[in-house]
């Protein structure tokens, strides 16, 4: 089923886009009879985009230069395992003139079909042929011929294939060739690698432990200074509150004094009071004593 799927798939990918649609119901409705199954997967069959389109037509069409942009993704992968810096380099300036010069010989083709593609979608076929060369699950995809949207590589990881191949269980349309500048490794070569990649992971490990590390270190001396500049006002604030405080207490040693002085004054006028009271008794006396003698 797998492979009668493939073989019409290949056949419709290989169809202009303005074709494809009508194609591609044809067939389904061929089928519909004959195999229900077969013409449901037919008819789920997505167009492709233009710069998928445009990396099929390579596929097909430009077998050769395809084949070698991938080897040259064969020989980065093994660079990159290794840790090899200075081939990676190399390789990387390779990649990317390899990569610009197959995307124009694609734009040709298309252009020759009558499909020149857009600065967009060229864009898109050059970001496809560079994820080809990431890893080797994206290499069968685009030499598939069977893509049905662009490609992008994210870093090391690995390429996003999700709904990216009409049929992605099908058998490859030819064997990919094996690049003779890698041979296989030798079990000590295997080992040394395995080191290596396990000397990086840890280094990286530590690299991301020290960064934490520094952040955090960052964040207390940002607190370090908040506190201080707290610190600072309230010192300020308390500055303030004992000169007011220096202040109210000689107001108070002030207002004691006062105090002490209004209570020998009361004290003063208590006693002349109680005379002049005393004295003016004396006299009422008298005088009530010279009016009974008249």
């Amino acid at each position: 089923m797998v492979d009668s799927l493939a073989a019409l798939a290949r056949e419709l990918y290989g169809l202009q886009p303005a074709e494809f649609t009508a194609a591609r119901n044809a067939r389904a409705q061929e089928f519909k009879t004959t195999d229900v199954t077969l013409a449901k997967q037919i008819g789920a069959l997505r167009k492709p985009s233009p710069a998928a389109w445009v990396v099929n037509l390579l596929a097909r069409e430009d077998d050769d230069g395809l084949e070698s942009l991938l080897q040259l993704g064969e020989q980065m992968r093994d660079a990159q395992e290794q840790l090899d810096r200075e081939a990676l380099r190399r390789l990387g300036g390779e990649r990317r003139t390899a990569v610009a010069a197959l995307a124009r010989a694609g734009a040709d083709l298309a252009a020759r079909l009558g499909h020149p593609p857009t600065p967009a979608v060229l864009g898109e076929v050059e970001q496809t042929l560079q994820a080809a060369t990431s890893d080797e699950a994206a290499a069968a995809a685009v030499s598939s011929g069977l893509l049905v949207k662009a490609l992008l590589a994210v870093g090391f990881e690995p390429v996003d294939l999700d709904d990216a191949v009409a049929v992605p269980d099908a058998p490859q349309a030819r064997e990919r060739r094996t690049s003779p500048a890698t041979p296989p490794k030798s079990p000590v070569q295997l080992a040394d690698v395995r080191r290596r990649k396990e000397a990086k992971r840890e280094a990286e490990r530590l690299e991301r432990d020290a960064d934490a590390a520094t952040a955090e270190l960052a964040a207390l001396d940002r607190r370090a200074e908040r506190l201080a500049l707290r610190r600072s006002s309230l010192e300020a604030e308390i500055s303030d509150l004992r000169e007011q405080l220096r202040t109210a207490e000689t107001a108070l040693v002030a207002v004691d004094r006062d105090a002490g002085t209004l209570a020998d004054d009361r004290k003063q006028a208590e006693a002349a009071a109680e005379n002049s009271a005393s004295r003016a008794a004396e006299a009422r006396a008298a005088a009530d004593a010279l009016e009974l003698s008249d």
